[in-house]
């Protein structure tokens, strides 16, 4: 970049203008903000020709993807050619990447939604690791009147005689998902975005009586509107990203949300206080979600948001004070 704040920024991803994932969420709603002012490259995680083209002619490359052996190997090869790499991490990375990047530090620099997920990560005295916070469409995800969650309900085909408990995310194993069962006494659905699938979960799903809705859902937000309860039942990092973008966009739009003292992370989104109730196991349910849906309101429960342009305004700002960026 010379003479101008304007970056030719390369972006490896799945990024395809789809938003049914987390790590995909997050690097299409930050690319889409940067190609607002800049010039946006796009390599797949798989196209190395592409890869080594963008990384060698654009300022800065910036890599999302799950911090893991493949991606290990893959940066080696994206650090020789790129003037400026920053590494996206929103899980903690794997035990292999992180073995492999402490004996030999990859020369990149690192971004994390989590600043304890680059906690083991060894870097070079010259490169960062650095913090950024996730966006919400809160035009989007923001609650509806009481008339207006009767109406989806009625849409939907919801009974109104019991608290709606949902769930939006992967139906894949490792997440918890099971754990609906426990919950017999709600109407209960869950919206599966079609990706990392497992059958024997949607069967005790099915065969418990829990509605799936499989694949992509335009309007998303109503199903968090006319919720009662969002239950996250997930107990691993290694199954989400670090703050999941679903409890973010359940409370935004005034649901309240149950999940498990294990996934600490919860207790780290700013939001209002009884917004998130912590529970030790699913035997706890049934009550938790009785308590939780006399919380549900008609405003946000998120202390703090801010919009995806905000957050990519804050990456570029973390990116623009290396020295490595020219003209900056």
């Amino acid at each position: 970049m010379q003479n101008s704040d304007k970056l030719k920024i390369h972006i490896i991803s799945t990024a395809n203008g789809q938003i049914n994932e987390g790590m995909r969420n997050v690097a299409t709603h930050i690319a889409k903000a940067f190609e607002s002012g800049h010039e946006v490259m796009y390599s797949g995680l798989k196209s190395i020709r592409s890869i080594l083209k963008n990384s060698r002619s654009c300022d800065v490359t910036i890599l999302f993807a799950r911090a893991n052996k493949q991606v290990y190997w893959l940066s080696r090869i994206v650090e020789m050619f790129s003037r400026n790499f920053w590494i996206v991490c929103v899980q903690k990375p794997d035990a292999d990447f992180t073995t492999l990047v402490n004996k030999h530090h990859l020369k990149a620099n690192y971004l994390a939604i989590v600043e304890n997920d680059l906690a083991e990560i060894g870097i070079l005295p010259e490169y960062r690791k650095e913090r950024f916070d996730i966006g919400i469409r809160t035009d989007k995800f923001r609650p509806v009147d009481q008339d207006r969650q009767q109406e989806l309900k009625a849409k939907y085909g919801i009974k109104t005689d019991r608290p709606l408990v949902i769930h939006v995310g992967h139906c894949s194993a490792g997440r918890g998902l099971e754990d609906f069962v426990s919950i017999p006494d709600a109407e209960r659905m869950i919206v599966a975005s079609g990706m990392f699938e497992n059958p024997e979960t949607v069967k005790t799903l099915e065969d418990a009586g829990v509605v799936i809705h499989k694949g992509y859902l335009e309007h998303v937000e109503e199903i968090y509107q006319m919720a009662d309860v969002y239950l996250f039942p997930t107990h691993s990092t290694e199954f989400v990203i670090s703050i999941p973008l679903s409890v973010m966009e359940a409370l935004s739009c005034g649901v309240p949300v149950i999940g498990y003292r294990d996934f600490r992370n919860l207790a780290a989104i700013p939001s209002e206080e009884g917004a998130v109730l912590l529970i030790q196991d699913k035997n706890e349910l049934p009550s938790a979600v009785l308590a939780a849906a006399g919380k549900k309101r008609n405003a946000s429960y998120l202390k703090v948001s801010k919009t995806w342009e905000e957050v990519a305004e804050d990456v570029l700002h973390i990116i623009k004070t290396d020295s490595r960026v020219e003209g900056c």
